[in-house]
C-alpha cells in the first residue's frame, strides 16, 4: 500500500512446477507447504486494541479463534443520498477448534439477526467483536454457514498507524481503504491476513451508478430504480485485499500478457484522460513476469477512483489509485509499485502483520526496477540512497505504529538488494519465483522465506538475515 502524501506508506494455489493461466511453466522445484497457523504473542507494541484476537503481536485484537473462512457471500445496498448501508454476509467456516460459540470481528455494523446453519441463534456485540452462540457443541472439523444481516451508515476511523481507513463517502458514491484494520468497521469478518477466502460481492445501488469489487463481473442487473452487480473472486484473499467502491464509472477492458483478461475502471468524465494509465500494464506485467514468475492471479486492472491525491492499495486484482494523481499523466512508480503486490502480498500474503515487509520491500524493490527500465536511476543508485538515509529500526520487527513506515518500504528494499548481492541474480530471481509459485494463495512469514532462502542458497544465511533483516542498524555497505 502506497499513501503518497508525504511520505510512502499504504498498497487458487499453484503447486511448483505447473503452469498458472497456460502463459508459462517455472522451473521452481518443490516448496513444501505446511499448515497456516496463528502465532500467538503476548506484546502489542504498546497498542491498546480489546478483543479475542489470534494473538498478532501488532494488532492482537483482530482474527477470531477457532474458525477458518473458505467463503464470504456479501450482498449490499448503498444509497449515496442516504449513506446508509443495509447488507447480509454469508460466511462458510471451519472449525478449528471444539467451540460452544464462535467471535467474528465487527465494530460499527448495527446486527439485525445471526443465523448458523438455518438455525436463528442467540449473539452479543461486544465491540470489535461479534460473539455468536452455536445450537449446539461444534466440534474440529466442523462445517458452518453463518448468515449475519446488518445496517450501519458507515465511515471511515483513525487507525492506530496514523492514517484514516474503513469506508469513505464521496460525492455521488463511496470506497473502502481496509488496510490494516478497517473491513470490520463495515463487514462482520475475520479480519486478519492469516485467513483467506473467496468472495462474491453483490452490490445495489441507484440506476445509474457502478459497484465495482474484486475479481470478475459475473451478472449485472436492473431491480426497479436499481441496479445490482455481482463480482466473484475466486482466488483465496485477505479481508484488506477487499475492493469495493460505487459512483459514475466506466468498466474498460483489455488483454494482456498470454490473454490475461485486464478490466479496469475509471470515472466516465476521465476515460480519455485515464487512458495512458491503462495502456502500460500489458509492458508492465511483461517485464515483471521475467523476474517474478508468470502472473499468478486471473486477472488485472487499475481502479482509478475520485478520492483525494495519494491513494494507492493493491486491491486484489485491481489495484486502487486517486485520479488527482494521474490527471497529468501515468504515475509510472505507483503503477509499478501496485502491480508488483499481486506477486507480493496478493498472491502471498503476511501470515502476521510484522511480516508485512514481505509486501512492501519486494513491491518497493520491482518498482525500482521498473523505473531502471525506463531509463531512471538504477537499482544499485537507488539502494545505495536508501542505505544512506535508512535510520534505526529492524525491518523485521516494525512496531503498529511503525507499520507502514521507512523501513518497510525503502528500508526493506535495501534489505530485498542486500539478498540479491549475497545471492547473485540467478538464485535471486529463483528464489522469489519458488516463493510465489509454490505459496500462492497463502499467508506467510518472515522464517517461511528466510528458510526458502536458504534452500535456493544451499547454505545458512543466518548471519546474513541477523545483519541485515533481524538488525536495527544495517551494516554500510552491501556484499560484495
Amino acid at each position: 500500500m502506497l499513501l503518497a502524501v508525504g511520505c510512502a506508506l499504504v498498497a487458487c494455489s499453484t503447486s511448483a512446477g505447473v503452469s498458472v493461466r497456460g502463459s508459462q511453466t517455472l522451473d521452481t522445484g518443490t516448496v513444501p507447504v505446511a499448515p497456516v497457523s496463528s502465532v500467538p504473542s503476548t506484546s502489542s507494541n504498546g497498542a491498546d486494541q480489546p478483543g479475542d484476537g489470534v494473538g498478532d503481536e501488532l494488532f492482537p485484537g483482530l482474527g477470531n479463534p477457532g474458525v477458518d473462512v473458505t467463503n464470504y457471500d456479501v450482498q449490499l445496498a448503498f444509497d449515496p443520498a442516504t449513506e446508509v448501508l443495509q447488507a447480509t454476509v454469508v460466511i462458510d467456516l471451519t472449525l478449528t477448534t471444539d467451540r460452544q460459540g464462535i467471535t467474528l470481528d465487527a465494530a460499527g455494523p448495527q446486527i439485525d439477526s445471526v443465523v448458523v446453519d438455518d438455525q436463528v441463534v442467540t449473539f452479543r456485540q461486544d465491540d470489535p467483536e461479534l460473539r455468536v452462540s452455536l445450537p449446539g457443541p461444534g466440534h474440529v472439523g466442523d462445517q458452518l454457514r453463518v448468515t449475519v444481516a446488518y445496517h450501519l451508515s458507515p465511515q471511515s476511523q483513525e487507525s492506530i498507524v496514523g492514517l484514516s481507513n474503513g469506508w469513505f463517502n464521496t460525492v455521488g458514491g463511496a470506497y473502502v481503504l481496509n488496510e490494516p484494520d478497517a473491513a470490520h468497521t463495515w463487514l462482520p469478518c475475520n479480519d486478519h491476513p492469516s485467513d483467506k477466502a473467496t468472495f462474491t460481492v453483490a452490490v445495489t445501488v441507484p440506476a445509474g451508478l457502478t459497484a465495482i469489487a474484486n475479481g470478475e463481473l459475473t451478472d449485472h442487473h436492473s431491480e426497479g430504480a436499481n441496479e445490482v452487480w455481482v463480482w466473484r473472486e475466486q482466488r483465496p484473499m485477505t479481508t484488506y485485499l477487499m475492493q469495493l467502491f460505487v459512483g459514475d464509472y466506466q468498466l474498460v477492458t483489455g488483454v494482456g500478457p498470454h490473454g490475461l483478461p485486464l478490466v479496469s475502471a475509471v470515472l466516465r468524465s476521465d476515460q480519455l484522460t485515464m487512458q495512458s494509465s491503462i495502456d502500460q500494464i500489458p509492458a508492465q506485467i511483461a517485464f515483471f513476469e521475467r523476474f517474478f514468475g508468470a502472473y499468478p492471479l486471473d486477472r488485472y486492472g487499475i481502479a482509478i477512483t475520485d478520492s483525494s491525491a495519494g491513494l494507492a492499495m493493491e486491491t486484489q486484482e485491481r489495484s486502487y489509485f486517486s485520479r488527482d494523481d494521474f490527471v497529468q499523466g501515468p504515475d509510472q512508480s505507483l503503477l509499478a509499485h501496485e502491480l508488483a503486490h499481486q506477486w507480493f502480498g496478493d498472491a502471498v500474503s503476511p501470515q502476521r502483520w510484522s511480516d508485512v515487509w514481505l509486501n512492501e520491500s519486494f513491491a518497493t524493490y520491482g518498482e525500482w526496477m521498473w523505473m531502471e527500465h525506463l531509463g531512471e536511476l538504477t537499482v544499485d543508485e537507488m539502494a545505495k540512497e536508501a542505505l544512506n538515509g535508512r535510520y534505526p529500526g529492524s525491518t523485521a520487527h516494525p512496531s503498529a505504529q511503525e507499520l507502514f513506515g521507512y523501513n518497510s518500504y525503502e528500508g526493506g528494499a535495501v534489505v530485498v538488494h542486500a539478498l540479491r548481492k549475497e545471492l547473485g541474480d540467478e538464485l535471486f530471481f529463483t528464489l522469489l519465483q519458488r516463493w510465489v509459485a509454490g505459496y500462492n494463495g497463502t499467508s506467510r512469514t518472515t522464517e517461511d522465506f528466510t528458510a526458502l532462502a536458504e534452500k535456493v542458497a544451499g547454505r545458512s544465511l543466518s548471519d546474513f538475515f541477523a545483519a541485515w533483516l533481524y538488525a536495527a542498524q544495517t551494516p554500510s555497505a552491501f556484499p560484495q
